[in-house]
């Protein structure tokens, strides 16, 4: 049974998924590594990630949010995922960790440099080729949210878009993920169990971040996004 800091980080992580559509495993991860293996806790993330997705576009929308390009970036991500599921069974999990850890912080200062022109409108090839490396992170470790922030900032995309392409990416991956972790041994009975603890406070947490998302001034959004995954990759590299 989980002790109360489990609960509490995993309440924190749900809120801000809820809010902006990613950072459940981002935040997750490096602390509850302190209790648990990589790769123990990566697959029940990984199917957290994905009800708590699945429960995001479910909800009641205004408008249709995700366009032809950004569902290339969905598919594309999604093929390459199992190639980080693979990733992860070969390698060292902790050196895995701290370098994207390390990847992440580098690819996020490096966002936060003004930008002089107009940002041109991004290639097909582009998405397509975002995807792929997003999959292959996510697949190893269970964490998109850097450097899918980081493109959807760059591409100028609004909030409420942002959650949603963040949403469609996450079922997508996770669900390939889910299946490559069976025959790799990395999902067992004892993962399940921890989902089913995990779950309800994780719909709790997905619904109270979407009211608060309707609060947050668009301006404010992408400050949130950068501070999450800094902080995030921080803890990462530090775990």
């Amino acid at each position: 049974m989980p002790n109360i800091w489990i609960i509490l980080i995993v309440a924190v992580s749900s809120l801000v998924k809820g809010i902006t559509g990613f950072g459940f495993a981002l935040i997750s991860l490096p602390l509850l590594i302190m209790w648990y293996r990589p790769t123990e806790i990566i697959p029940v993330l990984m199917i957290c990630n994905f009800i708590a997705s699945i429960f995001i576009i479910l909800q009641k929308k205004e408008r249709k949010l995700v366009n032809k390009q950004e569902r290339l970036l969905i598919i594309s991500g999604g093929l390459f995922t199992i190639a980080g599921v693979l990733l992860l069974k070969f390698i060292n999990e902790q050196l895995l960790v701290h370098v994207t850890g390390g990847a992440f912080i580098i690819i996020t200062l490096l966002s936060l440099k003004p930008q002089r022109t107009a940002l041109k409108k991004l290639s097909n090839w582009t998405y397509l080729a975002a995807g792929a490396v997003i999959g292959v992170i996510t697949g190893s470790i269970s964490v998109s949210g850097p450097p899918l922030a980081l493109f959807l900032n760059k591409a100028n995309i609004d909030k409420m878009a942002f959650r949603e392409v963040f949403a469609w990416f996450s079922v997508v991956t996770a669900s390939i993920a889910i299946i490559g972790y069976i025959p790799a041994g990395l999902l067992t009975m004892d993962s399940l169990k921890q989902v089913g603890v995990f779950v309800p406070i994780l719909l709790m947490g997905t619904i109270a971040g979407k009211r608060l998302n309707r609060l947050i001034p668009g301006s404010n959004f992408r400050l949130i996004n950068i501070v999450i995954t800094l902080l995030s990759s921080l803890m990462l590299i530090i775990g």
